[in-house]
């Protein structure tokens, strides 16, 4: 495989859940993710951003292998393991590792430092003890841990400490591609600068990918190579991240990035909150999703769901797109 080649590649990945409604209803079907296409390359961090209901965990858990998509492909150094046996399943899971968003509730809090971080070699390799001391010891010091922590339990350190724990066991098989959901939305502000620049240090020293799930466009616009904008398990707009953020072009993604704080007055965008809620997974709207809600919504959106395509060097789904 070349340093180019795709890691991982997702195409119209689906996730979708049957909901009972009562006697003699037929079950309702919840799509929460309903069409994610993307590629993802050796030391490239893809951005996953959106409201709450988006489909952004939903995406996490497909990717490592947690769940099975309903349709779909996810290809893994080019095998497809979207529909794959639990056993293979199981093992390809040593090469997606995942980050989660409490680092304190995520750690058993029986456990020791070390006894956590072994815990990875002891179910997946053949180390002996003393081997697979030496490679926690090793990765502790890799991500700003001291030789004393080793024998500490999580509740002796603080919230930054902790997600430099979980970190380190994402990494202690060296996967490939990590899935970090919300990583620092937890944290205090200067510990998530920490914890972000420490992420991209792993990253030029291992060679990792990040798939990176979030709502803080702040933290994305500092860490992500491309971003992947949903709403209600659709992708609306997806490429370079520079081109996102520097010329939006579709209404939702405008909205997100005018409502992110800025310090300097000149940089503010002008900005209007939605009106309304997301519409209901259970009963999405006919057309577009977002038309509910996008002021520039006509007869077309009301009636045509708009599906990707490129405009300006990035993807987008909505009719309007090029009067943005």
């Amino acid at each position: 495989m070349t340093e180019t080649a795709p890691l991982l590649d997702a195409q119209n990945l689906a996730r979708h859940y049957p909901v009972a409604r009562g006697w003699f209803q037929p079950p309702a079907l919840v799509r929460a993710l309903d069409g994610v296409s993307f590629t993802l390359r050796p030391r490239q961090t893809l951005a996953v951003v959106g409201e709450s209901g988006c489909g952004k965990s939903t995406l996490a858990r497909l990717l490592t292998l947690i769940e099975t998509p309903s349709s779909g492909a996810l290809r893994l150094r080019g095998r497809d393991f979207a529909q794959a046996s639990a056993h293979e399943r199981r093992a390809a899971r040593c090469q997606v590792q995942m980050v989660f968003q409490n680092p304190f509730s995520s750690l058993n809090p029986r456990q020791k430092i070390g006894a956590i971080l072994q815990e990875p070699l002891i179910v997946n390799t053949d180390l002996h003890r003393r081997a697979r001391e030496e490679k926690v010891r090793s990765m502790m010091e890799r991500v700003g841990l001291r030789p004393e922590h080793y024998t500490r339990y999580p509740h002796m350190f603080s919230g930054g400490q902790r997600q430099r724990i979980a970190i380190a066991r994402a990494l202690m098989l060296q996967p490939p591609i990590v899935v970090a959901d919300e990583p620092v939305s937890a944290l205090d502000v200067s510990i998530q600068a920490q914890v972000l620049n420490l992420l991209l240090d792993l990253q030029d020293e291992l060679g990792v990918a990040y798939v990176f799930i979030s709502h803080d466009l702040g933290v994305v616009r500092h860490i992500a190579d491309d971003v992947l904008v949903m709403y209600l398990g659709r992708p609306v707009e997806q490429g370079p991240r520079a081109l996102l953020f520097d010329d939006p072009r579709h209404p939702y993604t405008r909205t997100l990035l005018a409502a992110m704080p800025q310090l300097d007055p000149t940089q503010r965008r002008p900005w209007a909150p939605l009106p309304g809620e997301p519409p209901s997974p259970l009963a999405p709207p006919p057309g577009c999703a977002f038309h509910t809600r996008c002021p520039l919504a006509t007869d077309l959106c009301r009636a045509s769901r708009p599906e990707l395509r490129s405009v300006a060097g990035r993807a987008v789904a909505c009719h309007h797109a090029e009067a943005v």
